[in-house]
């Protein structure tokens, strides 16, 4: 009881220091006259509003979400230590490359561009928090295509960096062709991609995150062990391996389609 009796007085004296602090922020409860003024200065727009031909108020007034304007205006959400970091992440991993040899630089991308794609997805969704998430869930941009947006930010990002690597190493590297190097990491980042997008809207963050961070492993491991025995398991031609890569990448860009017409309809997917 006396330890209880001490705690109270505690919080007591607390609120007493504090009381002086605070009163400068607490807001007086507006007057009929302050309420009779805002009244006054909105009723011009009242009068508009009323004026206006239903009809015609639901279609001027009422437009629907842009995605590239949201694009643009998402850009803003990653600071710039995102953006340094991220550009000295694939400036260290193209320099790292223009010292190997070509499957060896392949390999390199491979693995580093879709697991930076996953942490870029992981970024965004821990720095948005959920106090911003309820602020951004009752505006008219669904927030799952918010979120979608910012994917789509992260894919451009690193396919970008990836490509202007991809032109260094054709200057630097010996025996190097440009296209075929291009697809060899651009169909299994893009495959990985679109799955993660696509789960994102069927099952969730936290189970997109999973899943796609599965699927790049598995597609690393089939990835090295075909380096490793696939001439002697089965042999494909040049053709058929960019026929193939063509097809990750169209069925990923598929994926990320179906993910954007998911999210449009989504209300939640913070689960």
């Amino acid at each position: 009881m006396k330890e209880q009796h001490n705690q109270d007085q505690e919080l007591y004296q607390l609120e007493d220091e504090m009381k002086e602090m605070f009163s400068s922020y607490v807001v007086k409860s507006p007057s009929s006259q302050d309420t009779k003024a805002l009244l006054a200065a909105l009723q011009p727009t009242f009068n508009e509003i009323v004026s206006t031909p239903e009809e015609e108020f639901r279609q001027e007034s009422i437009q629907p979400p842009s995605f590239l304007s949201q694009l643009k205006a998402q850009i803003s959400f990653y600071q710039w230590h995102f953006w340094v970091t991220s550009t000295l992440i694939f400036v260290m991993l193209t320099l790292f490359s223009s010292n190997a040899y070509v499957t060896e630089a392949t390999q390199f991308y491979q693995f580093a561009i879709p697991l930076s794609m996953l942490v870029g997805v992981f970024y965004t969704y821990q720095t948005w928090n959920k106090q911003m998430r309820i602020i951004e869930s009752i505006t008219p941009f669904p927030p799952a295509l918010l979120l979608l947006s910012r994917m789509v930010i992260i894919l451009a990002m690193n396919i970008i960096m990836g490509i202007i690597g991809s032109f260094y190493l054709s200057f630097k590297v010996q025996h190097f062709e440009l296209l075929p190097f291009l697809l060899d990491w651009i169909a299994p980042a893009m495959l990985i991609y679109g799955m993660i997008a696509y789960v994102m809207m069927r099952k969730g963050v936290k189970f997109g995150l999973a899943f796609g961070i599965a699927a790049w492993i598995v597609l690393m491991v089939i990835g090295a062990i075909y380096q490793t025995h696939g001439s002697a398991i089965v042999q494909f031609s040049h053709s058929q391996v960019a026929g193939i890569q063509t097809f990750l990448v169209t069925l990923g860009l598929f994926l990320l389609f179906l993910a954007y017409k998911k999210s449009l309809k989504l209300q939640t997917m913070f689960r």
